[in-house]
């Protein structure tokens, strides 16, 4: 018979203990310094597997309904309202729901820093190193498609699985760039309400998960990676307002590149301060330790600024079901003579200028400006897709063409010039040869009651897996339906529908579905 063991009241499978893995004898003395008679429970917890977790998507439904139909156990984690633990036998990664976007899968600790940002709807927020988009997605969903969402990656390579996941979770008001800090300091200025920084770190919190990076860590050393973390924040502090919020966050359990980073931080920084959480916290979460500074990192702060990194949040790995991870909240004191929100016209943003922002929002496309004949084609060629295929459907902001490529920025957001822009906004689709060709990211932000054509599966059938893995359907005509739901007649593109949820485009010619799901987004 198989061992069980309770969580909030939900049977799960015991899992058995990891062969002990090998750990760098100079992180053993300094961990077992540190931690002193905790030593032991924190050396033991790399023989247990570790937590797997997920979040439901906001944007796509609740918590609770996510948990309701869910085909696997699931456990709330206390830290997180959209957090759970799944069992580990489960594979959430290979169920339609995934694919669909109602949940990301997020390994639980990580689920703090966005949950200590505490984004709100109408709020302007950057990700600064945002890849591969758990915490972005995690900010989308609190904003409810309200507001403003940067996200950044400086490394290129990391940004396609960032866009994808942002267009996967159906998020619409998102800008996703690849820069480095220092230069969306000076393209923002002091421009967003919350700025999140889970900062490039020596990753001792995750040799548990990854036992590569315990490998890696004699050459990534936590000098070095305070040095990137340094300049990192100088330049973060640039781009939050008077009165804002900073987060930053690491995956490191080291005092040098945590309490030690925001005390150096604290000291050339002045206008901001260290904020406790809100309400209370799990029991199992541990505060900052402000007598782990060194001397010199000490020198440089007065003794209540000292103690203010006491509000700082840690995660052990034998006190919490989770990884290791240091967040802490800091706020931007306005300076005399300076109120909060800060300068509407930074780096020449429309916000604050209703006769600008409002110029931008719900414009037709037939109405925007287009700079080429490719980029006047491509809107000729949505306007008429619009009212053939999405006849209830608007834009929420300005309508912007890149060759063939059209769309939709985000209301409100100042001029991207000279960045490097990997998504200005939501991706619409191409104007092709002859007709417009509706993106996969689209049909993720859509809702099924928008399409003039949509078939309606279930997960639990044969023609949502066949769908999935890219092959052509020949549906039941009497399943295409209409925006009310009713019987549909007619062809042309239709919205993919499984559980009530859009999954991609296929285009419908009265006998056969064709699949439109671009390969990087089947099923394999």
């Amino acid at each position: 018979m198989p061992d069980f063991h309770y969580t909030d009241g939900i049977r799960m499978k015991k899992q058995e203990p990891r062969k002990k893995m090998k750990l760098p004898d100079r992180y053993v003395t300094e961990m077992t310094d540190l931690l002193g008679a905790e030593a032991g429970d924190f050396f033991a917890s790399y023989g247990q597997p570790p937590a797997v977790g997920l979040r439901a998507n906001g944007l796509k439904l609740p918590p609770a309904a996510l948990r309701e139909r869910a085909p696997f156990r699931l456990a709330p984690v206390p830290w997180a309202p959209e957090g759970f633990y799944a069992d580990g036998d489960e594979r959430p990664g290979r169920h339609p729901y995934h694919f669909l976007g109602l949940y990301y899968i997020q390994e639980p600790s990580a689920m703090l820093p966005a949950e200590l940002l505490d984004a709100a709807p109408g709020d302007r927020v950057l990700d600064l190193c945002a890849a591969p988009g758990g915490k972005a997605t995690q900010l989308a969903s609190r904003l409810r498609g309200k507001g403003l969402l940067v996200v950044n990656d400086s490394a290129g390579e990391r940004t396609k699985a960032l866009a994808k996941n942002i267009e996967r979770a159906g998020v619409r008001g998102a800008v996703v760039l690849n820069e480095q800090p220092a230069r969306l300091a000076e393209a923002f200025g002091a421009f967003f309400d919350k700025v999140l920084v889970d900062a490039p770190c020596s990753g001792e919190g995750m040799f548990r998960k990854d036992p590569d990076m315990a490998r890696a860590w004699e050459r990534h050393s936590a000098e070095r990676s305070a040095r990137m973390q340094d300049g990192i924040l100088r330049d973060a502090a640039r781009l939050v307002r008077p009165g804002g919020r900073l987060v930053y966050s690491t995956c490191t359990f080291n005092p040098r590149e945590n309490e030690g980073t925001v005390a150096r931080f604290l000291a050339a920084h002045p206008e901001f301060e260290a904020e406790p959480p809100d309400g209370p916290l799990p029991a199992c979460f541990a505060p900052g330790r402000p007598d782990w500074l060194t001397p010199e990192e000490a020198a440089g702060l007065a003794p209540e600024r000292q103690r203010s990194l006491a509000a700082a949040v840690r995660i052990w790995p034998h006190r919490c079901r989770g990884e290791g991870h240091f967040a802490v909240r800091l706020v931007r004191r306005p300076a005399e003579g300076e109120s909060e929100g800060g300068d509407a016209d930074t780096a020449g943003s429309v916000i604050g200028r209703p006769d600008k922002a409002a110029g931008r929002r719900g414009r037709k496309p037939e109405s925007a400006k287009a700079g080429t004949d490719a980029e006047a084609d491509a809107l000729r060629k949505f306007a008429a897709f619009l009212r053939e295929s999405l006849p209830g459907w608007q834009p929420q902001g300005e309508l912007v063409a890149r060759g063939g490529h059209l769309y939709e920025q985000p209301p409100g957001l100042p001029p991207l010039d000279g960045l490097r822009v990997v998504r200005p906004g939501l991706h619409l689709g191409f104007a092709g040869r002859h007709r417009f060709e509706p993106s996969q990211a689209l049909a993720m932000a859509l809702s099924c009651d928008q399409a003039a054509l949509s078939l309606r599966l279930s997960s639990g059938e044969a023609d949502s897996e066949r769908y999935l893995k890219g092959e052509t359907l020949q549906p039941d005509p009497d399943r295409l339906r209409a925006p009310d739901g009713s019987p549909a007649r007619g062809t042309g593109w239709t919205l993919v529908c499984i559980d009530g949820f859009p999954a991609g485009w296929g285009r419908w010619d009265g006998r056969l579905l064709k699949n439109e799901l671009l390969p990087g987004w089947r099923l394999i």
